[in-house]
């Protein structure tokens, strides 16, 4: 029943994300008929003409934002499509942390991906896998003080997938504690996607790290 609940949320959201486009897209278009009628108007005719370019201008700022946004909660709705698939790490990270960002902020912790050196791609459940990165994040946002930073890669590795968050800044606590209250919280998650977290403590970069599977021919 849990599959077809999340068949159902997934395509809903998606349908609705691609409305949410529709209307973007004719605001956006709107928006560029009134520049245009603008230029062509002269400045006597229409004297608040460099005021009404400003917020038109903030208009269009702000509906590009908005469809970005769109896709990506799209994006998001469509990880609910399959519970397995084969996806690319990098793009998956993209993801994760542009959902993620507002959460962070709000709590003065700044989000980075770092690309990787080459494509990596693992088949998994897409859902889960984000579900798991994304509580590493609230959790690890939690553990640090305002101003801090969590830097997201997945560096190759032969065997296996890896993705390492890296903490910069004061934390509030140890990092084992939180590795401890995650293993528990997601024990079910990381054992449906084969997957374990561990500590990185110095020298190396300070951080946690998600071990699962063999990486898949991209």
């Amino acid at each position: 029943m849990r599959d077809l609940e999340m068949a159902f949320l997934g395509k809903i959201t998606a349908s609705m994300t691609h409305e949410i486009k529709n209307t973007y897209a004719i605001i956006l278009e709107s928006s560029g008929l009134l520049t245009d009628l603008l230029t062509l108007s002269q400045q006597d005719s229409f004297p608040p003409k460099e005021k009404f370019h400003r917020v038109l201008g903030t208009i269009d700022e702000q509906v590009r934002r908005g469809v970005v946004l769109a896709t990506r909660l799209n994006q998001f709705a469509h990880s609910m499509d399959e519970p397995v698939a084969t996806v690319k790490v990098g793009d998956l990270l993209e993801l994760v942390v542009a959902l993620m960002q507002r959460l962070a902020r709000r709590r003065g912790i700044e989000l980075q991906v770092i690309p990787s050196s080459g494509e990596i791609s693992i088949t998994s459940d897409p859902f889960r896998l984000q579900l798991v990165l994304a509580s590493v994040i609230e959790e690890l946002a939690d553990a640090l003080e305002s101003g801090g930073k969590i830097i997201l890669q997945a560096p190759p590795m032969p065997q296996e997938v890896t993705i390492l968050l890296e903490v910069q800044g004061q934390k509030k606590g140890a990092l084992e504690d939180v590795r401890e209250n995650l293993s528990a919280s997601l024990k079910d998650f990381l054992e449906a996607l084969g997957a374990k977290l561990a500590v990185l403590t110095p020298p190396a970069p300070e951080g946690i790290m998600l071990i699962t599977k063999t990486p898949q021919p991209a």
